[in-house]
């Protein structure tokens, strides 16, 4: 009896729909658009705030990142350039103490030289 009242429904409801025109025929679409909007439009909408939220996050992480990033290698670079110049600094006093010594060892030598034409 059940299956009757639910099977005489069905067809009223079908005859209305083409007394009317046949709205639900027509576009069905619409009608699963608007019951999928109806089930799930509050936990889509809930999603899209979420990811908006996540969304926002990550830039202000990245930019954040990204300026972390920006001081360390601003102080890298000043280091290399400390570096670079602490080496050039002992690389021209390496030159200086070689040169000395060269100077050194010459007048050595032409001490050594000038004691054997003494002799």
């Amino acid at each position: 009896m059940k299956m009757k009242a639910a099977e005489q429904a069905a067809k009223a409801t079908d005859g209305a729909a083409s007394a009317n025109g046949s709205e639900a025929t027509i576009h069905p679409e619409a009608t699963i658009d608007q019951v999928r909007n109806l089930l799930f439009g509050g936990a889509q909408r809930s999603l899209e705030t979420n990811l908006a939220g996540l969304r926002e996050e990550m830039q202000a992480t990245i930019k954040q990142i990204q300026a972390d990033f920006a001081k360390e290698l601003a102080t890298l670079q000043a280091h290399v350039l400390e570096l670079e110049r602490e080496t050039e600094q002992k690389r021209l006093a390496s030159q200086r103490d070689i040169g000395a010594a060269i100077s050194d060892l010459g007048a050595t030598i032409s001490g050594l030289g000038s004691g054997r034409a003494g002799k």
